[in-house]
């Protein structure tokens, strides 16, 4: 399934390059932090086409196939094969004409999290991960390593809606002094690869939803890595609900209980 998706995330990759450092016209959602642009929708479009047919050619009928995507894709997602797709992760990014953006799109096999794919377009690097089977940048493996929290880079991104301030906040406020430094790159995707890389160390986001990490928390978990909520608990994504927002942080186990106290107050 890895180069189905890769495939998919390759031409969507083309797409984006296309319309990168354009004047681009801004659709917002929720907010003028929130918007789209024809590049996320057209990368949306010809990733559903090519999965689409290339499944079919394996001799799959399109009738088992669904998608939930961040365009406002949500066709058959109780199908026994689901793909999961963020066109373009760090939309904001993009737009802005800085190089910190991704192709995302998980593979769900009866609803069982099953492979992973994350494409960089500009850097043409491919993060992956099939279950059981490790987790890959390109063709080198991946492995997190431990590193005490003093020691650790924090990866952490703050939501678009207001009412989600104040907490995410506090929380940098209070684990700021007790780590080596934080970041906050928007793009959760290519965080999370770049702590599978041992480049971070821990990533936060207090409000993601399933196409922005369905993809990376099987890179993770695959690379050694963990993927929790806020309270610690792990993440189970609710495909009936592909709307559900959710908190979580990315580490190393054995950082999991010492850095909880920071995110659960």
């Amino acid at each position: 399934m890895i180069n189905v998706l890769r495939s998919a995330a390759t031409e969507a990759g083309t797409i984006l390059l296309k319309y990168y450092k354009k004047n681009l016209t801004l659709n917002y959602k929720t907010s003028h932090k929130d918007f789209y642009t024809i590049a996320d929708v057209e990368s949306q479009k010809i990733i559903k086409e090519i999965i689409t047919k290339l499944l079919v050619k394996k001799g799959i009928n399109e009738s088992e196939i669904g998608f939930i995507g961040e365009e406002n894709l949500n066709v058959a997602t109780n199908k026994k094969h689901l793909f999961v797709i963020d066109p373009l992760d760090g939309t904001t990014n993009f737009a802005s004409g800085f190089d910190f953006f991704a192709v995302s799109i998980a593979y769900f096999y009866d609803g069982i999290l099953t492979a992973g794919l994350i494409y960089r377009p500009t850097t043409k690097d491919f993060y992956y991960a099939q279950k059981n089977q490790g987790a890959y940048k390109n063709n080198q493996l991946l492995k997190v390593t431990y590193k005490p929290l003093k020691q650790c880079l924090l990866a952490g991104t703050i939501s678009s809606r207001p009412n989600k301030y104040p907490q995410q906040f506090k929380i940098y406020q209070n684990i700021f002094p007790c780590i080596s430094g934080l970041r906050s790159l928007f793009c959760i995707t290519l965080d999370i690869c770049l702590f599978a890389e041992n480049v971070f160390n821990i990533v936060a986001n207090g409000h993601t939803f399933i196409w922005d990490i369905a993809a990376v928390k099987l890179i993770i978990e695959e690379a050694g890595g963990v993927m929790v909520d806020f309270k610690g608990q792990s993440i189970n994504f609710n495909l009936k609900n592909p709307k559900q927002a959710y908190n979580v942080i990315s580490c190393h186990p054995k950082l999991k209980k010492e850095i909880l106290p920071f995110f659960s107050n």
